[in-house]
């Protein structure tokens, strides 16, 4: 059973009451000893008067620490003290037979300590009252049945006490230990409430910061100080937000720079530039969980800020979301132990929803990026379109245009020789129709729905056909079941790109296209035994060449599909391009393929449940 210290607060509660008006008992037994004539007109009744009046002075005592609340194992001492001698004083000067006031203060000791202290105490008074009955009556005067009771009741009454005493005392700790848990469950209901609701407000403040950097740290590092005082944190505090940022010239590659810092860091701190690879800071980077340091002005790089170097406590919490580290959160306090392990739970809150916002705003920028970049394509689309249609079947329009104009002049002067005309404009009609059949397949062949192979193969047949370039086509087998739509699109793009550039330009007589599998890496290569070319100054051309589609088209359609573009070419030695992907982003394209169409049918069944009720 917990025991409590001797000044510690005990709860008042009934078993006090009923030990307080126990103890009545003596200055009540006093007062009736007064009604008897013999003592009251003696001197034996001024002493029982002191005797009474002491009584009664102390329970008043009692009383005001049991009102008070105030009540604890010493004033129990107190009163054990107080009616074990108003209880020997009694017996001294009035009568060996209130022998039984001692009974008092037995009991009490017994329900506030143990047996042992009760059976001692017995022990104690009752030697105490065997001593004042020995020196004051001579043997033959004892009063030998009050003597035995007392010596036989006294030390057997704290125990006694004591055991009834037990079940109740456990009681009353167990329930103070019920009202203090539950006080304790209050404080952390309150707090988890606050630090929810400070949660919930950091969310929708980061939200409003509309995808701005800038707004996105100074609202993280606004409210993070805010919320740890909000929770009872002193100041004054010092934060920032170090963000990595490029350094060609340091072996790491990126350095950490100060890019928002509280009004109490001063200027001189956000000049500071950090490698982030010793000490709080590193340790906090490769673990990714908040490091708190007792002794910032120690750290090799902390130490570095003069703010923190005044600080007793320091907290490195670093801003990761999912694979992505942008940098870390650093806050300072010039008191030791001022935060907290809940401060550093609600900071590094703060630090991850800082974080995820700010892997939004990246996002959101790639996302940006990657629609300049389509418009850009559909643009370059639109004008290698148009300069092809210039260049092929706009032409042949106008020749048989002219030819035609020349053939009904023909007709009026010379008409033996027009058929001869007809015969030359029907040729340039056919050729130009191919022509602008083969451009139709190229923007959408119906082969490839039934995969790379069959697209490939109905090219080659075309190319023959309408321009008399000889193309050869292997795939292995297996290919086309783990191409999803999207990839067998673009890696189809990139062969036409590269056989019309073998064709116009390299003056190529075979163009061969095969594809495989080779170590998890699908490999598309595309060679032709044309004149070649220098692909470093056709690459620096490409990319000053505003509107050329060309080769920085083919990375950029390689890139689409997480794959690489290889070239590999020289003056007079032929062209081979090599497009090498993953094995695993080709597994992934399809898994999210059969995923969206599973979705779409699911989709299309609700829909069309719907329409049925």
């Amino acid at each position: 059973m917990e025991r409590l210290s001797l000044t510690q607060r005990a709860p008042v509660t009934h078993r006090e009451w009923a030990l307080f008006g126990l103890r009545w008992v003596i200055p009540a037994g006093l007062l009736v000893y007064l009604f008897r004539p013999e003592v009251a007109a003696g001197p034996v009744g001024s002493l029982v008067l002191v005797i009474s009046a002491s009584a009664i002075a102390s329970n008043l005592a009692v009383l005001i620490l049991l009102i008070s609340d105030h009540w604890s194992k010493l004033g129990a001492l107190f009163a054990i003290g107080t009616d074990a001698l108003l209880a020997l004083a009694g017996m001294a000067a009035v009568d060996p037979a209130l022998l039984w006031a001692g009974l008092v203060p037995v009991t009490v000791t017994g329900f506030y300590f143990d047996w042992i202290a009760g059976l001692l105490a017995g022990l104690g008074i009752a030697l105490a009252a065997l001593a004042l009955q020995l020196g004051n009556a001579r043997f033959s005067e004892l009063n030998l049945p009050t003597l035995l009771l007392g010596l036989a009741g006294l030390p057997a009454a704290g125990p006694l006490a004591a055991l009834m005493s037990r079940d109740e005392a456990e009681t009353v700790v167990l329930r103070e230990r019920l009202r203090d848990r539950g006080r304790r469950a209050d404080q952390v209901t309150r707090l988890a409430r606050e630090y929810m609701h400070v949660i919930y407000e950091m969310a929708a403040i980061l939200s409003a910061s509309k995808l701005d950097p800038k707004r996105v740290l100074a609202s993280a590092l606004d409210f993070g100080l805010e919320s740890l005082e909000r929770v009872g944190v002193p100041g004054p505090l010092f934060a920032m937000i170090l963000l990595f940022a490029d350094a060609p010239q340091r072996p790491s590659g990126t350095v950490l720079r100060v890019a928002r810092a509280s009004m109490s860091v001063p200027p001189l701190d956000q000049s500071v530039v950090l490698n982030g690879e010793s000490g709080v800071i590193d340790r906090a980077l490769r673990t990714s969980e908040p490091v708190l340091s007792h002794a910032p002005a120690s750290d090799p790089e902390m130490a570095l800020f003069e703010s923190l170097r005044a600080c007793r406590t320091a907290l490195c919490l670093p801003l990761r979301c999912g694979n992505e580290l942008y940098g870390v959160m650093l806050l300072g306090s010039a008191r030791a132990e001022a935060f907290q392990e809940t401060h550093v739970d609600l900071l590094h809150a703060v630090a991850n929803q800082a974080a995820a916002s700010l892997n939004n705003v990246r996002l959101y920028a790639a996302l940006l990026e990657e629609r300049d970049r389509i418009v850009q394509i559909e643009r370059d689309a639109r004008a290698q379109l148009a300069a092809e249609l210039h260049d092929g079947p706009t032409q042949g329009i106008a020749a048989i245009t002219m030819r035609l104009n020349y053939i009904r002049k023909l007709i009026e002067k010379k008409p033996e020789t027009a058929v001869d005309e007809l015969y030359a404009i029907e040729d340039m009609a056919r050729r130009t129709t191919k022509e602008i059949r083969h451009m139709l397949f190229e923007l959408r062949p119906k082969a490839l729905d039934q995969g790379l192979l069959p697209g490939l193969e109905q090219l080659a047949t075309r190319m023959k056909e309408t321009y008399d370039q000889n193309v050869e086509v292997r795939v292995e087998d297996g290919i086309d079941q783990m191409l999803d739509e999207q990839t067998t699109q673009t890696l189809f793009s990139i062969c036409i790109e590269a056989i019309n550039n073998a064709r116009k330009h390299a003056m190529a007589s075979l163009v061969t296209v095969n594809a495989r599998v080779r170590d998890e890496t699908l490999i598309l290569e595309i060679a032709d035994n044309g004149v070649g070319f220098d692909v470093n100054q056709a690459l620096a051309e490409a990319r000053q060449r505003e509107g050329h589609l060309g080769l920085i088209n083919l990375q950029e359609r390689a890139a689409l599909v997480e794959g690489e573009l290889a070239i590999h070419s020289a003056p007079g030695q032929g062209t081979r391009l090599t497009v090498s992907i993953p094995l695993e982003a080709i597994r992934l394209h399809k898994e999210e393929e059969i995923t969206r169409i599973a979705e779409g049918e699911q989709a299309r069944m609700v829909v069309r449940a719907a329409e049925g009720r």
